[in-house]
């Protein structure tokens, strides 16, 4: 995949028969595909402290800080949040956008101020996307393992020689997913791959 428009992510059959839930860093095209979504709050953590440190402005601090602790809160629990406690993380997520509109009408300097709005408005419109990860237990709080699994390709592709041909650069994708998806879900490699040649459905 070249680019990531929607038209391109069609065209991608992972992408196009996806039918479960993407955890991605506000890729909005993506929100064509999938069921439901999540968005990374590792991608906005790195936001919120990039506009406390521009505006000074105390709100962001208190939103990152609201996340991290619910973040926490749902690592002791094990489990999802339940409707008692999601709806106070709620209440105080909207208090924190609330007091965040009164504090840009102060912020100082024109970009400064455009972008703590844009963010702003980002948190609340996808405000369910950003707390998905509370009220479902399988939800993650940031897609950075898949990031980390993405790293490989990366890699391989800025090492010298790099992908010589497009057709080796998809039987690479192709063996790496069935690898990567066989370590996560504690599969036998060997296994999957005998069943893959042979062929008998895998990875089931």
């Amino acid at each position: 995949m070249k680019t990531k428009s929607i038209k391109e992510m069609k065209e991608t059959e992972v992408i196009a028969q996806f039918a479960g839930t993407l955890v991605h860093d506000h890729e909005t095209a993506l929100y064509h595909f999938g069921t439901n979504h999540a968005e990374c709050n590792a991608h906005i953590l790195r936001y919120l402290r990039k506009n406390s440190e521009e505006t000074g402005n105390a709100w962001s601090e208190e939103m990152a800080d609201l996340l991290k602790a619910m973040n926490e809160l749902k690592k002791d629990l094990e489990t999802n949040f339940c409707e008692d406690l999601l709806g106070l993380c709620s209440t105080e997520y909207d208090a924190i956008l609330q007091d965040a509109l009164q504090q840009n009408k102060k912020t100082k300097g024109k970009i400064a101020k455009e972008e703590e709005y844009t963010l702003i408005n980002r948190l609340k419109r996808y405000k369910e996307n950003h707390l998905l990860f509370a009220m479902r237990a399988d939800v993650p709080f940031t897609n950075n393992m898949s990031e980390r699994d993405l790293r490989k390709c990366k890699n391989r592709q800025k090492s010298s020689g790099g992908f010589r041909t497009a057709k080796g650069k998809e039987i690479y994708c192709k063996m790496l997913s069935v690898i990567e998806t066989c370590r996560r879900k504690g599969m036998d490699l060997i296994v999957q791959i005998q069943k893959i040649l042979q062929p008998i459905p895998c990875l089931e």
